[in-house]
């Protein structure tokens, strides 16, 4: 359904802006939701189709993506408001993504990597984003996880971002609000406490439910359920000579869109959702792209695919003619590895993004609440083969590298 301030009227001096033509008509406008229920938590999607006609005469259905903040009578709407999810993404397409794509196209780094803003409207805490699936872009399968061939794409994607993030911090202070340095764990900030310590509280109780792990590890991640938050702050924290960048910060299958050749083989990708994008190391958005995003023998390649994401970030970085320090590889993956607790951070919510059954909910809350529909959802999700042996395999290496002891 189209908000009601949503007219022809509205979009056309906004489109005659965007297309650099004085004399287009918007002579139609209608409306389909851009989400399934249950898809999406943050925002309210709605594709819109526009009949137009352009200065020249041609006339073209064209669609858009329109991302309304939720109204504040939607539970999570309180925790997304405290955590300025909404102006922060608006900064992001309005401010920082086209600086950022301005200076990567100055040096000759072409592509897209994510959607060009229409227009950011803070009176309706509303986006309007071109609509990236008539370039034929589409998310891949989140329940199947990512291949080598996929996660390699991303993971070049994520590189130019983060560079042209660095260079945007060091020649654009001026672009860097303060929401941009907001993340889940601000200690100034309390929203997801609650949801922290309620979806650490229900993969405990899938632990006590699996002798093996209960006995291995019950006990020591029953121990960090108060200290979570603290941990999650100081992983979260950049030291004087670690390498910071602005991070997507809700970096999984489901934030990533690809294009395909004709043999269905990947051959570009593009970021979307950047609500909770913020500066920190880069290597929060590679553990958490890790844990949950990409394949078991993937994963098992993350040595390699660290250092050839350090290689492009280099590059890019050259390219951008960089003036700062940069990392050595070995400093970089010391940086990473010493953020190997995000991979815990990450997996608690691994169960409900490779979920494929039939128990559904639109309300975030359900995932870490333990509240009859809360429980029933989350042991729905941990149901699951593939979390078991992902999860069994997580807590041997954390408990093998001491993330799992109290600090």
């Amino acid at each position: 359904m189209i908000p009601n301030w949503l007219t022809g009227e509205y979009l056309q001096p906004k489109l005659r802006a965007y297309y650099k033509d004085d004399q287009l008509k918007v002579l139609k406008v209608w409306a389909k939701p851009a989400t399934e229920k249950g898809q999406n938590y943050i925002s309210l999607m709605t594709r819109i189709h526009v009949d137009i006609q352009k200065g020249n005469g041609i006339f073209q259905n064209k669609t858009y993506i329109v991302k309304e903040a939720l109204t504040e009578s939607v539970p999570q709407a309180k925790v997304f408001l405290e955590y300025d999810v909404y102006n922060r993404e608006m900064d992001m397409y309005e401010f920082m993504l086209p600086k950022m794509k301005q200076l990567l196209l100055e040096v000759g780094l072409t592509g897209k990597f994510t959607a060009d803003t229409i227009f950011v409207d803070r009176e309706y805490s509303t986006v309007i984003l071109e609509d990236l699936a008539e370039y034929n872009y589409v998310n891949a399968d989140r329940v199947k996880q990512l291949d080598l061939a996929h996660t390699k794409l991303t993971l070049e994607l994520l590189a130019k971002f983060h560079a042209a993030s660095i260079v945007v911090k060091q020649r654009h202070p001026e672009l860097l609000t303060k929401s941009l340095y907001t993340n889940f764990f601000s200690r100034d900030k309390k929203g997801y406490t609650e949801v922290y310590k309620g979806i650490l509280s229900a993969f405990i109780r899938f632990i006590n439910g699996q002798p093996d792990l209960k006995e291995k590890y019950g006990d020591k991640v029953e121990k960090l359920h108060e200290n979570i938050m603290e941990y999650g702050a100081r992983t979260y924290e950049v030291g004087e000579y670690e390498l910071l960048a602005l991070n997507h910060g809700d970096c999984w299958t489901a934030n990533f869109m690809y294009q395909y050749d004709d043999a269905s083989n990947p051959k570009s990708a593009i970021a979307i959702d950047f609500q909770f994008s913020n500066f920190t190391s880069p290597a929060i958005d590679l553990h958490l792209f890790f844990t949950v995003s990409v394949r078991d023998e993937v994963q098992d390649m993350e040595s390699v695919l660290v250092e050839q994401y350090y290689s492009h970030l280099k590059t890019n970085l050259e390219h951008l003619a960089y003036k700062g320090k940069f990392p050595s590889l070995q400093d970089f993956q010391k940086q990473f590895e010493s953020r190997r607790f995000m991979c815990l951070l990450a997996h608690l919510f691994k169960p409900v993004i490779i979920y494929d059954g039939t128990e559904v909910t639109s309300d975030f809350s359900s995932v870490y609440k333990d509240t009859e529909e809360g429980i029933r959802f989350q042991n729905a999700i941990y149901a699951n083969e593939r979390v078991l042996k992902s999860a069994t395999k997580l807590l041997d290496t954390l408990d093998a590298k001491g993330v799992l002891d109290i600090q």
